[in-house]
């Protein structure tokens, strides 16, 4: 089995993982361990995969952990299999022609008897079906939420590996704020970002970024799909960058302004960003809670502006628990999620996303942070501050 094609955690590190799998098996009463992903997200959503394989695949993977057995990762595309078993550390298979027939015939012949299968992910229906039909008197629960908890406090080669991410994914959105100008295209500046990260070897996460001008209706959030429009002067930039090491990414907010400096508008919007960003940066620390975040947010709507994208959401690898709005995005939109408290070396990014409510105009701000005891680091290098191009 290969050990330089691809990024890999010690033996040590998923020791600890399959042994954390394993006693939750025990804690939530399951006999077998079925976690599901698939390629979306630039295949971050297989993210639970990964934490138990070191596998970033595509297509419908499993992984199977039992109490008596060896973990396996069943890989559906019968030429993905190759690659497969040069980048994970678990023992590799074909999931065959169906990958859900071919788990229910693996936990037969492993003699479990009638058992529950805990799952893991949005597992497809039809995968779900065919357990049922072939898995005789089975139980099946639902465990995703307490296996993403295992992913939540990061070890240390994980905050090796997203100090890396973050690297990266600093290098990109420099390379976008120095080569930036009018006549090009939203798509281009994405192919300045991608090109970059995978020149440092790194893998492309997430590129969204929006442009409009200053005056009249701009952008007020980053575009998930990259538009034809033509980057003029005046225009100002909203971007959400990630690049990954091997799936650990970074993820940054910059806003750009190209050729003129921020308007009475957008310094406010500025300024407002800046200090919601600030406020909520110097609430977090071990202990902490999401009141202590609501209330760093509250400066938002006390200016007169809200939010479009989450305030705080925890990261590494894709997202994770917790995902934070402010008090009046979260009456507006729903009821805030369950209170939540922050461990030390969970990581998170802070992003406050400030708009005005007709959505006309707003900036973005962040960056990804490890929580410490007594506060959170900041795991990027790349100034805080609006940029302006020549």
């Amino acid at each position: 089995m290969s050990t330089e094609l691809y990024p890999r955690f010690s033996a040590a590190e998923f020791k600890r993982r399959l042994a954390a799998a394993r006693a939750l098996m025990t804690a939530e009463g399951v006999d077998a361990l079925v976690v599901y992903g698939d390629s979306g997200v630039s295949r971050h959503n297989h993210a639970d995969i990964h934490y138990l394989s070191g596998f970033l695949g595509n297509r419908n993977n499993y992984v199977v952990v039992t109490a008596a057995f060896d973990p396996v990762i069943f890989v559906q595309s019968f030429n993905h299999v190759p690659n497969a078993r040069e980048a994970s550390a678990i023992r590799t298979e074909w999931g065959g022609v169906s990958s859900a027939t071919t788990i229910a015939n693996y936990l037969n012949d492993a003699g479990l008897g009638k058992a529950t299968l805990g799952y893991v992910g949005d597992v497809p229906v039809q995968s779900y079906l065919a357990w049922q039909r072939l898995l005789g008197g089975w139980q099946f629960k639902d465990v995703t939420r307490a296996f993403r908890r295992l992913r939540l406090v990061k070890s240390g080669e994980e905050i090796d590996w997203l100090k890396k991410g973050a690297a990266l994914t600093d290098a990109a959105l420099q390379s976008l704020i120095d080569q930036v100008k009018p006549g090009m295209r939203e798509y281009e500046l994405g192919a300045i970002v991608e090109s970059t990260a995978l020149h440092g070897g790194g893998l492309p996460h997430l590129c969204y970024l929006s442009s409009g001008a200053q005056t009249g209706v701009g952008a007020c959030v980053p575009r998930q799909n990259l538009s034809n429009r033509v980057i003029e002067r005046g225009d100002v930039i909203n971007t959400e960058i990630s690049v990954s090491h091997w799936g650990y990414s970074g993820q940054m907010h910059r806003p750009i302004f190209v050729g003129t400096p921020p308007g009475d508008l957008y310094r406010k919007l500025w300024d407002t960003t800046y200090e919601a960003y600030e406020r909520c940066v110097q609430a977090l620390r071990a202990g902490a809670t999401s009141d202590d975040v609501l209330d760093a947010g509250d400066v938002i709507a006390e200016r007169g502006y809200t939010i479009n994208d989450g305030f705080l959401h925890g990261f590494g690898i894709g997202l994770l628990p917790p995902s934070i709005g402010t008090r009046e995005s979260t009456g507006r939109r729903g009821e805030p999620g369950p209170k939540f408290t922050f461990e030390e070396n969970m990581c998170v990014v802070v992003q406050p996303n400030v708009v005005t409510h007709d959505e006309r105009a707003g900036l973005q701000l962040g960056n990804l942070f490890r929580i410490t005891r007594d506060g959170a680091e900041c795991l990027h290098n790349l100034p805080l501050q609006y940029y302006i191009t020549d």
